[in-house]
C-alpha cells in the first residue's frame, strides 16, 4: 500500500522524469535535478537517501549501454582516490556545521566550473603517465570527500574529463565505473546507518522505473551531441547543480 501523499508523488515523478532524463544525455546531474522537487515534500535523510539510491540504479540501468566501451584499467585511479576520499567526506559531515560544508563545497564547484568553460577552448591537459595517474587519483579523491559531503561527488571528475581533451564516449565510460562505484558505497554506508525510512524506500521504488524510461529516452540527445557540445552541456549542468545546492545552504 502506498502511504506517500498526493504531493509527494507528483514531485517525486517530475524530478524523476526531468532527472532521469538528463542523466541519459550526461550521464550524472540526476542528484542535483530531482532534490530540487522533492525537497519540498520529504525529510533531509529521505532526499539523501532517494537521490544517492535513484543514481546508483540509473548507472546500473545504463551500464549495458556503455558496458563495452568501460575502461576499468584507466578508471582505476579515480577509484582509489574516491576509496579514500568518501570516508573522510562522511566524517566531515558529522563533525562540522553541514550547511557551512557544502556552501563552500558549492563555491569551489562553481570556480571551478568556470575555470573549466575557459580552458574548454585551450588545448587539453596533458601528463606524463605517472603523473597523471597521480592528477587522476587526486580528483578521484576530491570526488570522493565531495560526494560523502553534498552526494556531488561525480560533478569533479565529470568535469576533468572534459579538461582533458577525452570523447563524449570515453567521458561516460570513465564515469560510469566512478558512479557506480560511489553511489554504491554510500547506498551501503546509508543502509548500514539505519537512517532510511519507509517514506525514502518506497519514494525509491517509485521513482526507478519513471527515471530509468526518462534515462533511456536522454540517450537519444547523447547520441546527437558533439564532444564539444557535450562538454560544455556538462560543465554547465555542474555549476547550475553546485549554485542550486548553494542557494538551499542560505
Amino acid at each position: 500500500m502506498i502511504t506517500l501523499t498526493a504531493l509527494q508523488l507528483a514531485l517525486l515523478c517530475a524530478g524523476a522524469a526531468l532527472g532521469g532524463a538528463i542523466f541519459g544525455v550526461v550521464g550524472f546531474a540526476y542528484g542535483v535535478v530531482i532534490s530540487v522537487f522533492i525537497h519540498h515534500g520529504f525529510a533531509a535523510p529521505d532526499v539523501v537517501f532517494i537521490v544517492v539510491g535513484g543514481a546508483l540504479a540509473l548507472n546500473l540501468g545504463l551500464l549495458p549501454r556503455f558496458w563495452r566501451e568501460i575502461r576499468w584499467r584507466e578508471a582505476l585511479p579515480y577509484l582509489v582516490g574516491a576509496t579514500l576520499g568518501l570516508p573522510i567526506g562522511l566524517w566531515l559531515l558529522t563533525q562540522l556545521d553541514p550547511r557551512a560544508i557544502r556552501a563552500f563545497v558549492a563555491a569551489l564547484i562553481i570556480g571551478y566550473g568556470l575555470f573549466a568553460l575557459r580552458q574548454h577552448s585551450r588545448a587539453p591537459l596533458r601528463f606524463r603517465a605517472a603523473h597523471g595517474h597521480a592528477v587522476d587519483g587526486a580528483i578521484g579523491f576530491t570526488g570522493g570527500v565531495i560526494g560523502g559531503v553534498s552526494g556531488l561527488g561525480p560533478l569533479v571528475p565529470g568535469v576533468w574529463f572534459g579538461l582533458r581533451g577525452l570523447t563524449k564516449v570515453q567521458q561516460r565510460s570513465l564515469a560510469q565505473p566512478f558512479g557506480l562505484y560511489v553511489q554504491g558505497f554510500m547506498v551501503a554506508w546509508l543502509l548500514a546507518s539505519g537512517t532510511v525510512s519507509r517514506n525514502a524506500v518506497e519514494g525509491l521504488a517509485i521513482a526507478t522505473p519513471v527515471m530509468l524510461a526518462a534515462a533511456y529516452l536522454g540517450l537519444r540527445g547523447f547520441d546527437r551531441l558533439s564532444t564539444a557540445l557535450f562538454q560544455r552541456s556538462v560543465v554547465i549542468l555542474a555549476i547550475v547543480g553546485a549554485a542550486v545546492l548553494l542557494w538551499r545552504q542560505l
